[in-house]
């Protein structure tokens, strides 16, 4: 991944947080077109964005049924 695109992809994300939690559930659809980049260009950066320490993965139960889940992330400076 190229610098300057993980940087885009974390200026965006940051952009999008709640500013109190500090947590973001991006739609990549809508992130991919922002950006330029497909949604699988963002899905492959985002483990270097993890690894990185940048953001983190929070795994999170409907409240309507424990059988769905959804990510969070959590955007660190």
């Amino acid at each position: 991944m190229p610098f300057d695109l993980g940087t885009r992809i974390y200026d965006a994300l940051k952009r999008k947080m709640n500013p109190d939690t500090r947590m973001v559930r991006p739609q990549w659809k809508g992130l991919a077109r922002e950006l330029g980049v497909s949604r699988s260009t963002i899905s492959r950066a985002i483990p270097s964005l993890k690894a990185a320490g940048l953001i983190e993965s929070i795994v999170m139960t409907s409240k309507k049924s424990e059988r769905f889940k959804y990510i969070l992330y959590k955007v660190n400076d």
